[in-house]
């Protein structure tokens, strides 16, 4: 039920619906660009400028199948904070979850943030003008969010996992993910 009319719609979204992409203003797009193609791996789509604003635009894509999953365009004024809560990638496993960080290490980037949710495993940290990135995995297991503590890169990917699954089941509300989704209210 939409918030902003109390009433439910007749015509509600296709259920099909996926996210597409997001556009992000930028202060310094060269700065911005260096972060995601050499750092998030994204690769330059297109660039031009916007007919009615005049403001430049950078498409990039990590999937053939998107023509562009995230547009830079310049125009956001300096020293303005970022309207972002987090722009967040799922990877397959706990190997690219960690790929991820050691990359954000050897990037430079400051203030990564690893973080065990229980049903997901993430990495956070900001890019060059503080838009919070998360490179998360799912877990086969779902507790009660939030839940947020520290993800300790130091043990190795099966400790992680193995201490995961321990808290999970520990968990009041724990229960296998599988059982989760099929209980999750259709859209349809």
């Amino acid at each position: 039920m939409p918030l902003w009319t109390g009433k439910e719609s007749s015509m509600p979204v296709p259920s099909e619906m996926k996210f597409g992409h997001i556009g992000l203003y930028v202060t310094d797009l060269e700065k911005m660009l260096d972060f995601y193609t050499n750092l998030m791996q994204f690769r330059i789509t297109d660039r031009g400028s916007a007919m009615r604003s005049g403001a430049e635009l950078v498409f990039l894509s990590r999937d053939p199948e998107e023509h562009h999953q995230i547009v830079l365009a310049t125009g956001r004024p300096d020293g303005n904070v970022s309207p972002v809560n987090q722009i967040s990638f799922r990877v397959e496993n706990i190997e690219q979850v960690r790929a991820a960080y050691d990359a954000a290490v050897e990037f430079g980037v400051e203030g990564i943030t690893p973080i065990n949710h229980g049903s997901a495993l993430s990495v956070y940290f900001p890019d060059p003008e503080g838009n919070r990135m998360e490179v998360y995995m799912a877990t086969p297991w779902y507790i009660a969010q939030p839940h947020a503590k520290p993800l300790d890169f130091s043990q190795s990917n099966e400790e992680i996992l193995k201490v995961t699954e321990d808290k999970c089941r520990a968990d009041p509300t724990f229960k296998p993910m599988d059982q989760w989704k099929a209980e999750f209210p259709s859209v349809a």
